[in-house]
């Protein structure tokens, strides 16, 4: 009998010792795991009670997401939660130190019952009679593919009604993302332009660009709002034209540093180098054309110069595009520009020559404008023959230099530079409607004839005409081929002569100023080349 207690004793002692050695392994474990207990995931999740066999059967996951469409994000966070646990449990069982324990065996045991509840967010279905007996049951497990199969298609999830207005949502959504693609199309253009416009050193460069920039708008930003639904073929004919428009852009800019490259090469400077020399006698020529052009715009009327955001856009869709006004430009109303189109040299006056004070004064401005770009005329002619001179020290030009930039390859070696929009300025009417949908304009070129005929349209205005006035329009071109005939076409002063210097530059000139009651008369005009011209200017020399 002792020895049937001892051996209870003995067997008693030894699972309270073994249990002892399992629940300090346990302990240990569970801290390096960072659990509490091996209840950190359940097996079942969520408990459904159905009240037919019939609805048990059919009963499955759309139809629990359906009438419990918030737990779609509990679901998605509990299978992550029971993924990670598993993944810890994993890679403990990999590698741990406690597998030479005698309780190992039991802990692995454990860890197998927890790894079972892992991947899936589980359901139970019960159908419970209305006696309160469990008269059936099922199984739904979802895993994280069903979880993203609702989320890609909520349409799963929703009834009749519910889905088309989300039909209706999801292509009223992919309208407007296919909206702002094409918008961010084109800012990426303006964009483009933007950054480089500073660089253009092209002449006409700009003017070609901000041109690019306006068909931009005009083609594409209303057109784009037009479009209503996701598969017109607007897109593909407004994506084609801005592919072009971009292509056409940046090859302005692709010229421009091209050329920009070039004339920091050592080919050109040497070029600049060897001109530099050889123009050293014309510096003073040069000097005094370049001056002349400077002074054209000021005997000109009113200059308008202002900077313009061009389609700063309503929505703030499109980003504003700067862009410089020409000179000379009256925005007007659409029954003034028509006007205007028909009686230009009169809107001219009102626009640009509103003072009236100021007509005698501007009146003289412009005779002496009719004389200056004759002798721009003449004074590029000259400066042309000079080019035909110095080709033997240019060596080979790249034709794209050439053709792209002539005058401002001839600017950077000191020729000076008179173009054709100096010598004909031109005034710019311009309307456009309150939404910015209509655009015209038109200009009027100030040629010598048209010139004159502005001067007669100011003096019509005026009560008299001043003496000066009256001078200055006897100086006609006529009467200067006179002068310099009869002076054989020497300067009075210095004796120099077209004759000894084919590209003299000769002017006319009053001996006795007409600021100090000179007359225009054969008597009081002589021949003076352009240095003893600038150097007597107004003065009266005995």
């Amino acid at each position: 009998m002792f020895l049937v207690i001892a051996i209870i004793v003995i067997i008693i002692t030894v699972k309270i010792v073994t249990e002892q050695k399992y629940k300090q392994l346990e302990a240990e474990v569970l801290k390096e795991l960072g659990f509490s207990n091996w209840n950190i995931i359940s097996y079942f999740d969520e408990y459904v009670t159905v009240k037919s066999r019939q609805t048990l059967e059919r009963y499955d996951d759309i139809k629990f997401f359906k009438e419990n469409r918030e737990k779609l994000v509990r679901a998605e966070n509990i299978i992550k939660r029971k993924n990670d646990v598993a993944a810890t449990l994993m890679r403990f069982l990999e590698n741990n130190e406690y597998k030479s324990r005698s309780q190992y065996r039991r802990l692995t045991k454990q860890i197998d019952v927890v790894l079972k509840n892992e991947g899936a967010y589980r359901i139970s279905v019960n159908y419970i009679s209305s006696a309160g007996n469990n008269l059936g049951a099922r199984e739904i497990a979802v895993n994280q593919y069903g979880i993203d199969r609702f989320k890609k298609d909520p349409s799963l999830l929703m009834g009749k009604g519910e889905y088309n207005k989300y039909l209706k949502e999801q292509q009223k959504e992919a309208l407007n993302q296919k909206h702002h693609e094409y918008y961010e199309n084109v800012n990426n253009i303006i964009d483009y332009a933007n950054e480089n416009r500073g660089s253009l050193v092209v002449k006409g460069s700009q003017e070609q660009l901000d041109g690019l920039i306006a068909q931009l708008f005009d083609r594409t930003v209303n057109s784009i709002k037009k479009i209503k639904t996701i598969d017109s073929e607007e897109w593909n004919i407004i994506g084609d034209f801005m592919n072009h428009l971009k292509g056409q852009i940046e090859k302005v800019v692709s010229i421009n540093q091209k050329i920009l490259e070039y004339y920091e090469s050592p080919s050109f400077l040497k070029i600049k180098d060897t001109c530099e020399v050889l123009m050293s006698t014309q510096r003073e020529f040069n000097e005094y054309i370049t001056e002349k052009v400077q002074s054209i715009s000021q005997l000109f009327g009113t200059r308008v110069v202002r900077n313009e955001t061009t389609k700063d856009d309503e929505y703030n869709y499109i980003r504003p595009y700067k862009k410089t006004i020409t000179p000379f430009t009256a925005e007007v109303s659409a029954t003034v520009f028509a006007s205007a189109e028909n009686n230009p040299l009169e809107y001219v006056v009102k626009n640009f020559y509103p003072n009236k004070k100021s007509y005698p004064e501007q009146i003289q401005k412009l005779y002496r404008l009719v004389e200056e770009l004759e002798t721009l005329r003449d004074a590029k002619q000259i400066i042309e023959n000079y080019k035909v001179e110095y080709q033997q020290y240019l060596g080979d030009v790249p034709n794209f230099i050439m053709e792209n930039d002539e005058s401002g390859f001839y600017s950077r070696l000191g020729f000076a530079n008179i173009d054709e929009s100096v010598l004909t300025v031109e005034y710019k009417f311009s309307y456009t409607s309150g939404g910015g949908m209509a655009q015209r304009s038109f200009t009027v070129p100030m040629t010598e004839e048209t010139i004159v005929e502005l001067i007669k349209v100011l003096e019509s205005k005026l009560t008299a005409s001043a003496f000066a006035k009256e001078q200055r329009a006897l100086m006609t071109k006529k009467l200067r081929e006179v002068i310099k005939n009869r002076d054989n076409f020497t300067c009075c002063n210095c004796s120099n002569s077209t004759h000894v210097e084919p590209n003299l530059l000769l002017e006319i000139d009053h001996i006795i100023p007409v600021s100090k009651g000179g007359y225009t008369v054969e008597d009081n005009l002589q021949t003076l080349c352009w240095k003893c011209n600038r150097a007597k200017s107004d003065k009266i020399i005995s």
